[in-house]
Order: C-alpha cells, then structure tokens, then sequence
C-alpha cells in the first residue's frame, strides 16, 4: 500500500468519524485528464527541453459531507492516472524518450452550490498534494502540493443516488532546479514553476 493511499484512508476514517451524524456522499468517478508540461534541462550540457505528459484516461473517488450551512459541502478527492511523460529528446534516461509515470492526487477543499441546496450546479476548490510515480522502480518519486478548481453539476436521480459531472483545472506546483524522475547522479532538474491539467469526469454518488 503506497503512503498516499495510507493517507487517504486515514483522513477518510477521520472526516467521517467528524461528520458521523452529516449527510455522507461518495462518488466514485471516471474521467479524461488532459494537458501536463514543463521545461526541463541537463545541468551538465546546459540542454533544454520540454516535458510532457499524455492525455490519459483518470480514477478516483470523491468523499462529500454536508456543511451547517445549506449549499455548502466538504470534499475529499483521490484521483489516479496513469500516463507517459516524454520529450523530444532523450534527457530522461539512456536509451528512451519516454517513463511511464503515475500521478496520484489527494486534496482537501469543498463545493459551494449557489441555489444553496446540495444538487444541481456547483463551484469546487480543493488543494493538497500530488505525487508522482515513475516506472520503473528505483526511479524518484515525488510529493508536490497542488491545487484544483472547477465546477460541475450534481442530478438526482433518487433520494440517494445522484449523476455527478465534473470539470476542474489541477495545478502541481514544482521545485524548480530539483531533480527530475531519476535514480543516482542524474543531471536532469525542473526549469519550471509547475504545470497545469484539465480533468473532465462523470461518476455516480451515493449519500447516506
């Protein structure tokens, strides 16, 4: 079990022994990640270049509990997307262009629904970490914080069960100058601030 998948469970079994008497929502989703690049370069050849990541299909959940106030809600996100990042020239390892790369994302934040009511259309705005995990092993992985904002629409279907769609924008934030997915002596380091990535997603959500 990875860290981050530790500190999701942990901090799921915390928001919901917090709201055990609030209207729970879990939404598992499914969605299109989109966009992802930043500049990087060699420090021993001053090369630059840009990396980028494919546009890949992304997993997760979403936990929502109701807030005091009407059309206000809290949001646990988990998202999950396997992806290549690549650059034209070959700065990431030897003999390739390109390393598989998953990128996880646990954040923390909440939904605002301006009818003030928990359905229909809605603002969201979540921030936390990002971590990303190239392939294969013995390769850096790295934590980052990151932030999301974005907005979507909550049908209800019954009672319990509502349609969720979703569309938000995801920005990691980099460390400039650090290293970048590599194992021993790498040259390679970030050239840039961070990157941005556009998620559109569907999913189901089951309140209690």
């Amino acid at each position: 079990m990875s860290a981050l998948t530790r500190y999701f469970l942990a901090i799921t079994l915390m928001a919901t022994s917090a709201t055990a008497m609030a209207e729970v929502e879990v939404a598992p989703f499914a969605g299109f990640r989109m966009g992802g690049e930043f500049d990087v370069s060699d420090e021993n050849t001053d090369e630059e270049d840009t990396l980028e990541f494919k546009d890949s299909e992304s997993f997760g959940i979403a936990l929502n509990f109701d807030l005091d106030e009407p059309g206000k809600q809290a949001e646990l996100y988990f998202s999950r997307q396997e992806t290549t990042a690549s650059t034209s020239n070959q700065l990431l390892t030897e003999d390739s262009y390109s390393v598989d790369v998953t990128i996880y994302q646990l954040q923390f934040g909440g939904l605002y629904f301006p009818g003030h009511k928990n359905t229909g259309g809605f603002v969201s705005g979540v921030i936390g970490v990002t971590r990303l995990e190239p392939e294969p092993s013995g390769l850096d992985d790295h934590h980052r914080a990151s932030i999301a904002i974005g907005g979507g629409y909550k049908l209800a279907l019954t009672e319990s069960l509502l349609a969720r769609f979703d569309l938000r924008g995801i920005y990691t934030v980099l460390d400039s100058g650090g290293s970048v997915f590599c194992s021993g002596g790498c040259a390679v380091r970030f050239d840039s601030s961070g990157y941005g990535q556009v998620e559109a997603s569907a999913g189901l959500a089951f309140r209690f």
